[in-house]
């Protein structure tokens, strides 16, 4: 499921997983004026699977996310890992080339 001012970007494969989109959109202005450098959404070439991704969250390029029953319960600043489903906290930033799972 994806939600309302959802970005995934080009190459990205997103399965069973739940996107809850944000609550607003970024204009080029603010994207330039603030040096943004990962964009809301999910960035390009990434691969997220058996994810809860919250609200007005920020994954970078080449991040792979792969919630599965072979993760043990965890929590970090970013994210929690609850039987095997692995939730993006509101307003996460996940920086390029993360591994989550």
């Amino acid at each position: 499921v994806i939600g309302v001012r959802s970005r995934i970007g080009k190459d990205s494969v997103i399965k069973n997983t739940y996107m809850m989109g944000s609550d607003y959109y970024e204009s080029l202005e603010d994207i330039e004026r603030n040096h943004i450098a990962i964009l809301m959404g999910v960035g390009e070439r990434c691969q997220v699977e058996n994810a809860i991704i919250d609200k007005n969250c920020r994954v970078g390029d080449d991040v792979k996310i792969l919630g599965g029953t072979h993760l043990a319960d965890t929590e970090t600043e970013s994210y929690v890992i609850k039987e095997g489903i692995v939730v993006l906290k509101k307003g996460a930033i996940i920086p390029k080339g993360t591994l989550i799972g």
